[in-house]
C-alpha cells in the first residue's frame, strides 16, 4: 500500500486538508492524484502545508509497486489513448493548501 507524505519533511496529509486550484475549487489533491475535479487540471507540483515548500506532486507517493511506463504509454497508442504532447505541464499558478 501506498504511503503518502512530503518529500522534504515527511508530513503526512489527512483526509480533512484542502488545497486550492486556480480555478478556485477547493479539495484533498490527494483523492485525486492532483487532478482538479473541477477544471481537470493536473497538477504536477504540491506545497507542503507544515514546510510550505514545493515538489513533484508524484514524490509524495512512497511504496508504491513499480510500474512500466514506456509499456503503459505504447498500449495508449496502439489504443488510440495516447496523451498529446506537453498535456498538463502548464506553466503558472499552483494549488495552495487551503487553510482556516
Amino acid at each position: 500500500m501506498a504511503d503518502i507524505h512530503c518529500p522534504k519533511c515527511r508530513w503526512e496529509p489527512r483526509s480533512l486538508d484542502r488545497w486550492k486550484c486556480s480555478c478556485g475549487h477547493v479539495w484533498n489533491t490527494f483523492d485525486t492524484f492532483g487532478r482538479c475535479p473541477k477544471c481537470r487540471h493536473v497538477w504536477r507540483e504540491t506545497m507542503c502545508p507544515a514546510c510550505v515548500r514545493w515538489s513533484p506532486h508524484a514524490d509524495w507517493y512512497h511504496n508504491l509497486p513499480d510500474v512500466d511506463v514506456e509499456a503503459l504509454l505504447e498500449e495508449a497508442v496502439l489504443d488510440g489513448n495516447a496523451p498529446e504532447s506537453g498535456s498538463g505541464r502548464a506553466a503558472g499558478a499552483r494549488p495552495s493548501p487551503e487553510t482556516g
